[in-house]
């Protein structure tokens, strides 16, 4: 009877662990596998969220400044998997919660930029913060210009 509940017991423990892990939906990834994965055909989305100064200081190729405060980040909806780069001490969870609202899968870059740049790979330091004009297709929208017509494509 103790040995069946002692095998109870282990098992409880077993399931409030896996629910644990399963409700915090982080996944955790080495620099290797984000850099064998960032030269697949369906890439994840990488936000980097240590802020403007540490930003600009140097981030994973093709990474966006994702600002420090996740309430003032607004992702679109189309959702996937993103990789977050973090500061050292910084909690993921907020970042979690705002990002699986709009239906995102999170994963965390172990080690952070620090791994990233110990594992060798190439570090990429912008020249500015935001976006450049010309650097990313967009269409005036209808509406705005006479004739209900796109002004200009841009590509």
């Amino acid at each position: 009877m103790r040995c069946l509940a002692l095998w109870l017991l282990a098992l409880l423990s077993l399931i409030r662990v896996a629910a644990a892990s399963e409700t915090a939906g982080l996944g955790s990834i080495d620099a290797l596998a984000l850099f064998r994965w960032l030269d697949t055909p369906d890439p994840p989305l990488l936000l980097d969220v240590r802020g403007r100064k540490a930003y600009l200081s140097g981030s994973v190729p093709g990474a966006l400044d994702a600002g420090k405060d996740p309430a003032g980040f607004l992702p679109d909806s189309r959702g996937g998997d993103v990789v977050l780069i973090l500061a050292e001490g910084v909690e993921p969870e907020p970042w979690r919660e705002r990002l699986a609202d709009f239906g995102y899968r999170v994963h965390i870059l172990a080690g952070g930029m620090g791994a990233w740049r110990a594992a060798g790979f190439t570090v990429e330091k912008p020249a500015e913060g935001f976006v450049q004009p010309g650097t990313v297709p967009f269409l005036i929208p209808r509406g705005i210009c006479e004739l209900n017509e796109p002004a200009e494509v841009y590509d």
